[in-house]
């Protein structure tokens, strides 16, 4: 049987101080080497900056907008991706007009 799942904003849930709506990317029981999350932001607005002791990956998938990583941003558009390194500051800004989605993947640091 196959298993599909899509971000839905009535099951998704306040993450991040409710700066931003999140829910899982992967259908439930399916397990995985890692952790994972849509995250949704609304226009003009901006996720709560943060940092975390392991590595993470943003895969925009609709919308415009801005990646802070550090001292560094950059505009991100659907297809693009970002690295973001353990303990490295970062958030997500939506300046536009539009809703914007991406779905982030993060692990434990590796030994």
């Amino acid at each position: 049987m196959m298993n599909i799942t899509r971000f839905d904003q009535a099951k998704a849930k306040p993450a991040h101080n409710g700066t931003i709506l999140a829910m899982e990317v992967l259908p439930a029981g399916v397990k995985a080497p890692f952790e994972h999350a849509w995250g949704y932001l609304e226009p003009h607005q901006a996720m709560e900056g943060h940092s975390h002791p392991t590595a993470e990956v943003y895969f925009f998938h609709q919308g415009q907008g801005v990646v802070v990583v550090g001292d560094e941003q950059q505009p991100v558009s659907p297809g693009d991706v970002v690295e973001i390194p353990p303990n490295a500051y970062h958030t997500v800004q939506n300046p536009s007009d539009g809703e914007l989605y991406w779905f982030a993947l993060w692990w434990p640091p590796l030994d």
